[in-house]
């Protein structure tokens, strides 16, 4: 499989057809089956995940692990997503609309576990791996289409901290479950070791030659964050973390902004009269 191949641009397209299919049926429908059919994806996606030595050949055998858990950004948005939709405040609710979007869509695009191999070989991770991004996609997104969820663009800012706290979250699920012993194939006994071999949304350090990243952290991580220290080791996510910050919050500005523009324009002319009436 590669960029731009039969199968790739195979993949995107049936994202689009199922989300405008299901956006067109739903959008004549009540608001409690809207309700009901977004958290039918929801479930659906929590139950794909925690059953996978059930419902995937390759996982089968294997028992309890990791993987079951929210070991990852996109694991810990599925399992969120139901609590977060029933009775979430904004807060969450646009950290997991956007993010779960972001993530869904952007495995899709960029499926780098994928790149490079034979379209035989991809196997039913291929299919795990799809389901659960286009339903975590879907029902990120279908909330917004369907005006369950308006987002204000001044809650922009909401977005990044629940992203920081999402990570905080993911450090401390992988902590527990590496001291349960569930977290298979970890090569190393300590736990920093363990936990920079998964390393989920490079909260340890950042992954391989990514040196531009690191050069960019710099200008706003002290050195002591980023291994200048005793131990000579990134600090988890407190390396990155005001960057990450920032280009969250400026990337939600930009999309919020957009997606309130009724508000914003009102506050604006609102703004402007107040000056001129001040002059």
């Amino acid at each position: 499989m590669h960029y731009g191949s039969g199968l790739y641009l195979f993949s995107i397209l049936f994202v689009l057809l199922c989300l405008t299919g299901i956006w067109a049926i739903l959008r004549r429908c009540c608001v409690n089956v809207q309700r009901f059919a977004v958290l039918l994806i929801m479930v659906l996606n929590i139950f794909q995940h925690v059953m996978k030595p059930i419902l995937y050949p390759h996982y089968r055998g294997q028992g309890f692990s990791h993987v079951m858990t929210a070991y990852n950004m996109c694991a810990f948005l599925i399992l969120l997503s139901p609590a977060v939709y029933l009775w979430g405040n904004r807060l969450f609710r646009n950290f997991l609309y956007v993010m779960g979007t972001v993530a869904g869509i952007g495995a899709i695009v960029f499926p780098i576990w994928f790149i490079g191999m034979d379209p035989t070989e991809l196997g039913w991770e291929y299919v795990r791996f799809y389901t659960c991004h286009v339903l975590l996609f879907l029902s990120s997104l279908l909330p917004l289409l369907l005006g369950h969820h308006k987002p204000s663009y001044q809650e922009f800012w909401q977005v990044g901290l629940g992203f920081l706290l999402a990570l905080c979250a993911i450090l401390v699920n992988n902590v527990i479950v590496i001291s349960a012993g569930f977290y298979k194939g970890a090569v190393g006994g300590d736990m920093y070791t363990i936990l920079l071999q998964h390393n989920p949304c490079m909260m340890m350090r950042p992954w391989g030659s990514s040196s531009w990243i690191l050069e960019f952290v710099r200008i706003f991580s002290p050195s002591v964050f980023l291994g200048n220290n005793p131990s000579g080791k990134f600090v988890p996510i407190l390396w990155y973390a005001v960057p990450l910050y920032l280009t969250v919050s400026l990337f939600c500005l930009v999309l919020f902004c957009a997606m309130d523009r009724k508000n914003l324009s009102a506050d604006l002319r609102r703004l402007s009269k107040n000056n001129r009436e001040r002059l």
